[in-house]
């Protein structure tokens, strides 16, 4: 269902317009103005993909339900989302300053170039703004990245996915073997993440720049599981070989480790399933630098000549 042209306008809805108040958020990433605006919403409240329905505390300014896409789950999710009382007016005046206050400094950060002080902001546990501390990373990932890496650990256990999509994009492109852990834990267990598996491909992609063997083991589960309509089985699979390119002591388990990524081809046989899974073969494949000849039909058989390749 289109939410602009179905869900938002539809006549049962009608009840509920005027029991809230309505915030559209619409973002161009032109990175004008306007744009950044609507990416600091976005920062508050977590959000990594749209479109989105979210019922927000006005209090707090926290997300209390995530609501479908369709007319019932939304309706739903207003009803069991309305406040049990009004909000007194000192809290909503204390509410609104500490608002403007983060709006403030987060606009100050966007235009910036002190990245000491930012780097301060984020270690100063009273500073507890998202918005604030995205900006902040923003700024010391752009001129301090190791600063990022020596405090991996700490800035990944942020509850924030695009805080910590922004961690892992630095530590990608700045890799440091110190940040390895930390990354590591990410990808084993993404805790309190609205989009875990969004989160393990940014942790795999980093890990892809710095991981050494230790970081086979964790990646290789993702490569192996021949789950073909998904992003991150492929991304693993060339994290690995990424890994076995740089470490020599990695290279026998990578090598182990792709030769078991094959996938295996669908049991109904559907021919959009059986395009993915060759995709996927193929990928595996030159992950390898395969010496054999990848085979015209991806098939059961010439999948086990593939798994079977000698050194």
């Amino acid at each position: 269902m289109t939410l602009e042209e179905q869900l938002l306008p539809h006549k049962d809805l009608a009840p509920l317009y005027d029991q809230a108040v309505w915030l559209y958020v619409y973002r161009t990433f032109q990175r004008d103005e306007a744009d950044r605006a609507a990416e600091r919403i976005s920062l508050r409240f977590g959000v990594t993909s749209w479109p989105q329905l979210l019922l927000v505390d006005p209090l707090k300014l926290t997300v209390t339900t995530r609501a479908g896409r369709t007319l019932p789950t939304f309706k739903e999710a207003f009803t069991r989302a309305r406040l049990a009382e009004a909000i007194p007016a000192k809290a909503q005046a204390g509410s609104r300053k500490a608002l403007a206050d983060a709006e403030r400094i987060a606009i100050e950060l966007e235009a910036a170039t002190d990245a000491v002080f930012a780097g301060k902001l984020l270690q100063n546990k009273a500073v507890a703004d998202i918005v604030v501390r995205t900006r902040a990373l923003q700024l010391v990932g752009e001129h301090d990245p190791t600063w990022i890496a020596r405090r991996a650990k700490t800035l990944l256990d942020t509850p924030s996915d695009p805080f910590r999509y922004l961690v892992c994009k630095v530590l990608a492109d700045h890799p440091d073997p110190a940040a390895n852990d930390a990354l590591e834990a990410l990808v084993r267990e993404p805790t309190n993440s609205l989009n875990p598996n969004v989160l393990r491909i940014r942790a795999v992609q980093a890990l892809a720049a710095s991981g050494d063997i230790g970081s086979v083991e964790v990646i290789a589960p993702h490569a192996t599981s021949g789950a073909f309509f998904n992003g991150l089985t492929g991304i693993a699979v060339d994290a690995l070989a990424a890994i076995g390119k740089r470490r020599e002591k990695a290279r026998d388990l990578v090598r182990e480790t792709l030769l078991r990524a094959y996938p295996a081809l669908p049991e109904d046989g559907d021919a959009r399933k059986l395009r993915a899974c060759t995709a996927l073969a193929k990928r595996v494949h030159k992950a390898l630098d395969s010496k054999l000849p990848f085979p015209e039909t991806y098939d059961a058989k010439s999948r086990d000549v593939l798994m079977k390749e000698p050194k």
